[in-house]
This record gives C-alpha cells, sequence and structure tokens, in this order.
C-alpha cells in the first residue's frame, strides 16, 4: 500500500490559524537549524522576475501565509544570512547558540536606541524592543518587523516588564528639553521606575545592564571640560531638573544595584549626537545648529 502524498500541514502542530501547505512550510526561516547552507561557487544570481515566479508558487490561492514566507540562504564567506522571495531585511550574521544573546533595548524606537537596534540585529543576537512611543517612532526600526531575531512590544517602562534576556540597554527616557518639559512628573518617573524597573529585571536574570545617562548630569558645571569624577553644579528645582535629577538617580540606583546585588552594570554619560536624519525640531543644540545655520541665522549659543 503506498503511502498518500502529504500537501498540507495542519495547525495543531505547528501554529498555523488553518492548514498550510507544505511548500510553505519549506521556505520558513525559524531556527538556525532550517537554514539552506548554499555554498559559494554553487550561488547563482536569481533575476528579479524569477524571484517573482519564485515567489508566485508559495503565495498563489494562498495569500493568508505570506507572512510567513521566506527562504533563507547562508553566506559562508560573510557568516551572514540573507533572503530570497520576500526579501527585505539587511543579511544578518549567523551567530552559534551559545555566542548569540538575547537582548532588550527599552526606548528602542528612539534616536540612539534605533541605530543600537540595527547594530545588534546585524551581529545576529536576538533582539526585543519596548517603546511607549512618546518620543520614539516604530518607522526607526519598521525594517525589521518580521524578522525572527526581533521583536517589537509597545510598553511603557514605569511598569514591569517581564522576559528572559542576557543584556539590558536601558535607553528609555525623553531627553529633548521641549519633550522632558512637557511632562515633568512623567519624565521623573521614567528615569526612576523605569530604572527601578530594569535594574530588577537584570537582578532577577543576571543580565549585563546599561542605561545612558547624559552630560546633563554635570548641570551647569563649573569645571571645564569635565572629568568624571566631577559631581555636577544642579538646580534641583529648576525647569531641567526633572530631566537632570531624574538620571542622577537613576545612575545612583544603578550603582546600588550593583554593590548591594552584584549586579553586572554599566553607565554612559552621552553627549550631543548626531545622525543623517536628525529630526530638525529635536530642540537640541546640534538640531537648532544646523537648522539655523540652512537658514542663514544666527546660532544662539547659551552662556558665555
Amino acid at each position: 500500500m503506498s503511502t498518500p502524498e502529504i500537501t498540507t500541514v495542519g495547525h495543531d502542530r505547528f501554529g498555523f490559524d488553518s492548514t498550510a501547505p507544505v511548500d510553505v512550510l519549506r521556505s520558513l526561516y525559524l531556527r538556525p537549524h532550517y537554514i539552506n547552507i548554499v555554498k559559494k561557487q554553487e550561488e547563482k544570481v536569481v533575476d528579479d522576475a524569477e524571484e517573482e515566479r519564485e515567489h508566485a508558487k508559495f503565495t498563489k490561492g494562498n495569500e493568508k501565509h505570506i507572512a510567513y514566507q521566506s527562504k533563507s540562504i547562508y553566506h559562508p564567506e560573510t557568516k551572514s544570512i540573507s533572503y530570497t522571495t520576500l526579501s527585505r531585511f539587511h543579511p544578518v550574521r549567523l551567530l552559534p547558540p551559545n555566542q548569540r544573546k538575547r537582548i532588550l533595548v527599552t526606548g528602542g524606537a528612539g534616536f540612539v536606541g534605533s541605530h543600537l537596534v540595527d547594530r545588534l540585529m546585524l551581529l545576529g543576537h536576538e533582539v526585543t524592543v519596548i517603546d511607549n512611543f512618546f518620543t520614539g517612532s516604530k518607522t526607526t526600526v519598521s525594517h525589521w518587523v518580521g524578522h525572527p531575531n526581533f521583536e517589537l512590544v509597545r510598553h511603557d517602562v514605569v511598569e514591569p516588564f517581564m522576559i528572559e534576556v542576557d543584556q539590558i540597554y536601558h535607553l528609555a527616557c525623553p531627553a529633548s528639553p521641549p519633550h522632558y518639559q512637557f511632562n515633568a512628573v512623567k519624565t521623573i518617573k521614567t528615569s526612576f521606575m523605569g530604572t527601578l524597573n530594569m535594574l530588577g529585571l537584570a537582578k532577577r536574570t543576571k543580565a549585563r545592564f546599561l542605561i545612558s545617562s547624559t552630560s546633563e548630569v554635570y548641570g551647569d558645571p563649573e569645571v571645564h571640560p569635565q572629568p568624571e569624577e566631577y559631581w555636577g553644579h544642579v538646580n534641583p528645582i529648576g525647569p531641567r531638573a526633572c530631566y537632570d535629577e531624574g538620571k542622577r538617580v537613576a545612575e545612583t540606583l544603578t550603582y546600588g544595584f550593583h554593590r548591594q546585588d552584584n549586579v553586572d552594570v554599566r553607565v554612559a554619560r552621552i553627549f550631543n549626537t548626531w545622525v543623517f536624519f536628525l529630526n530638525p525640531a529635536d530642540g537640541r543644540v546640534v538640531s537648532n545648529f544646523i537648522v539655523q545655520a540652512l537658514k542663514g541665522e544666527d546660532m544662539t549659543v547659551y552662556g558665555d
């Protein structure tokens, strides 16, 4: 008696919401051990027409499964993965399980966070981004949505977040004066409660923790340039205090968890940063200078 040909796979085994064609299943990229190894000498260039025909084989009559369809190809010369059919992701490095980290980035849809996410993804790590999108935007990381190593979650760090991770990059906090002064109490809560929650997560999971601090912890410094040992000169009740003092207490919490609970911590005091798609309405000195220069206006300098 011949064995009947299997043409579909039920949802109960592979998590589909309906029966899925076997060809679709074969095209899935679920874990590194599903990768199709392609030797360099056997690789061939597939033109757009051939790629469309290949894609049509898997999608015709099964449009509801389009989200699952992508073929992964391993490039041994660069140790990276790229995709045919729905090829829209940058090639990412293939890491063995013992080197691939599970990484949480808070504020990962923001200015600095989105660039960090790009770097971590290209290095081949598994990245989870949480952001409440108060100042961040989904568009900054949308090019990774759907990648098997990436997850985007709308979440406010003032509330606890449970996940198993190896590293935490805590960047969540409004950093532009118009943003952090818009809701001073919320800014303080984000710096304090958000950092407390993430440090608690780092303690529980034994994850390495890095917090993005700021040059504003020095306030209006009386020492130039400022060494890291300088304690600063900060007005605790001024209009910038919600951000300045919030970051100072966040650093205090970070070192408290390190000394008391042996949490592996890092603190990065970031000064002014720039990138090619900087928001002209950002409100910080770099964007202000660029906009004023382009308009032919005098640059506004605060201080001497």
